[in-house]
């Protein structure tokens, strides 16, 4: 099978520590980060706003979020 890792979108200095397939988030550019709980097993990201994104996981799941 695929061996995916991570999908990360950073505009700040320092990434996040988190285990692979999950998903974080910061309010603060970076200086802090929260893990969003639950969302999991997912390999891609975009963001139509910086506010609304999509994660892409296996099997053809879709998640948005939204702050």
């Amino acid at each position: 099978g695929n061996n995916l890792g991570r999908a990360v979108v950073i505009t700040a200095n320092d990434a996040p520590t988190f285990t692979t397939g999950s998903a974080a988030w910061t309010p603060d550019e970076g200086n802090t980060w929260f893990t969003l709980p639950g969302v999991s097993g997912f390999w891609a990201v975009a963001f139509a706003t910086p506010k609304a994104g999509w994660l892409v996981g296996t099997d053809g799941r879709i998640l948005k979020i939204s702050f």
